[in-house]
């Protein structure tokens, strides 16, 4: 079913343009499962009718979920909200002969729930003309035959990140349970401009702009061709999806064996999400490298920072203006684990070079080019546009730390989620969750979501460094 809105839609909203920073770069549904218990306060407060109301009034506070694409004469893209808008959110009910626990046995395997359709069609999120049977928000809801509930939801990433998807199903929780709450001032329908409105009018020449190196252009092939050079040429059936688990209790160890190593020198520091990205970096290139999936050689090694928190803005905002700050990683650092701490500072010091200048700067150079194109001619100028560490062909390898999302914080009034999943199909590029609420409530352990070919998978798991730190979780 659709939710019905009726007449119950603001009259108006803030729409968004999404050409303001780079997140027009991430053109997909993220998609994510919430395991809740079986529990006697199910059937009062996760009801089909509840969950409706509930995500009804959520919805108003939060119109530009009911918001859909419009492309402008100059090529400028809008995250528009119209209450006529017939691109609304799906909300959908169904029951299932599958136990909570047959689900535990299996350790919540993604694959398990989608052979008993608990998932919903995944459209492929391109930004196109008209949008209009595209939701920005998808959610599907499955009861167990014991009285366990499994949660689908998705959203469009360029529309919805990570962070804003997730606070508000929790902010759809807190609506259901009743506490009244107020829609969080970082999920707001305003506008979070990382351009100045004299940039956003810009006419200046793409020569006056610094290009990053890491984001790339190109207006001289179409973007099927584009897409065939950076994608390395692989069968689907090799690709292999597993979700390992890293303690927090071992990544400590982790960072105090860098701290403790003398590669820090005086005044610097290294970050959790630091040595990790470290670790994931050596490990997955050796696996690569040992498998002769790629040759021997130096790697680019990057972590996903999220340009909300150097620019102040709120961190669960609209839009995903990430960048992946890069460095070069020579073959010895990748391949001998005793690098790890040099491995790490590097991931600091790139991490350091983006302040909000630089950011601002990369972000002029790309809104300047962009219009350019679309001066130029080229038509939807946002698909020929891409993040250089994203080239499948090169050696590159990279972590995206999203370990606080608040995952785990959609308490409908039976219960947190007590595990989630989701699904990463992109090779070396791990996407990091928090991993399940320990006993005092936080999470004791972070969950890695791993893609990569089977010969590598294989070298992974045989790696005697990764397995000292990670334990696996569950096969796709």
């Amino acid at each position: 079913m659709r939710i019905d809105m009726g007449d119950q839609l603001p009259t108006e909203a803030v729409s968004r343009h999404i050409t303001n920073d780079t997140q027009f770069m991430f053109q997909f549904y993220k998609p994510c499962f919430q395991f809740y218990a079986p529990s006697p306060r199910i059937d009062e407060h996760m009801s089909p009718h509840r969950l409706q109301q509930s995500l009804i009034i959520a919805l108003r506070s939060c119109p530009l979920l009911l918001g859909r694409f419009v492309v402008h004469t100059d090529q400028t893209i809008l995250h528009s909200y119209d209450p006529q808008n017939p691109n609304l959110p799906t909300l959908e009910f169904q029951s299932t002969e599958l136990t909570f626990s047959e689900l535990v046995e299996q350790a919540f395997a993604y694959s398990v729930c989608q052979r008993h359709n608990m998932d919903l069609t995944i459209p492929d999120g391109a930004i196109r003309r008209s949008n209009d049977e595209q939701p920005m928000l998808m959610v599907k809801v499955t009861y167990l035959r014991d009285g366990g509930v499994v949660m689908f939801a998705m959203t469009n990433h360029v529309a919805f990140d990570g962070n804003a998807m997730f606070s508000f199903l929790a902010y759809w929780a807190q609506c259901n349970a009743g506490h009244g709450v107020e829609l969080p001032v970082d999920l707001q329908p305003v506008s979070n401009k990382i351009l100045t409105d004299a940039d956003q009018t810009s006419d200046t020449s793409t020569d006056t702009a610094q290009s990053p190196a890491e984001i790339s252009v190109d207006a001289t092939r179409s973007p099927a061709e584009i897409a065939t050079t950076i994608t390395r040429a692989v069968s689907r059936d090799t690709m292999v999806p597993c979700v390992y688990s890293i303690s927090t209790q071992n990544l400590r160890k982790l960072k105090q064996r860098v701290e403790a190593s003398g590669e820090l020198q005086e005044g610097e520091w290294v970050s959790s999400n630091n040595v990790l990205t470290a670790l994931v970096a050596q490990c997955v290139a050796r696996a690569n490298m040992r498998a002769h999936v790629y040759e021997h050689g130096p790697w680019n090694v990057f972590q996903a920072l999220d340009m909300r928190r150097p620019l102040g803005l709120p961190l669960r905002g609209l839009g995903s203006p990430i960048i992946l700050a890069e460095c070069n990683a020579s073959a010895d650092h990748v391949l001998h684990p005793d690098h790890l701490p040099a491995l790490a500072r590097s991931v600091r010091m790139s991490v350091d070079t983006y302040t909000p200048e630089y950011l601002r700067n990369a972000m002029h150079w790309m809104h300047t080019t962009y219009a350019g194109l679309a001066r130029n001619g080229v038509d939807e100028p946002w698909r020929h546009f891409w993040f250089s560490a994203l080239n499948t062909n090169r050696r590159c390898v990279g972590v995206s730390c999203m370990n606080r999302i608040p995952i785990y914080d959609a308490d409908f009034g039976a219960g947190r989620p007590v595990m989630a999943r989701s699904f990463n199909p992109r090779p070396n590029y791990v996407i990091v969750f928090p991993g399940p609420p320990g006993e005092t409530d936080a999470y004791d352990s972070l969950h890695l979501y791993v893609t990569l070919e089977r010969p590598a998978m294989d070298a992974l798991r045989a790696d005697p460094e990764w397995s000292s730190m990670c334990t696996l979780v569950s096969e796709f």
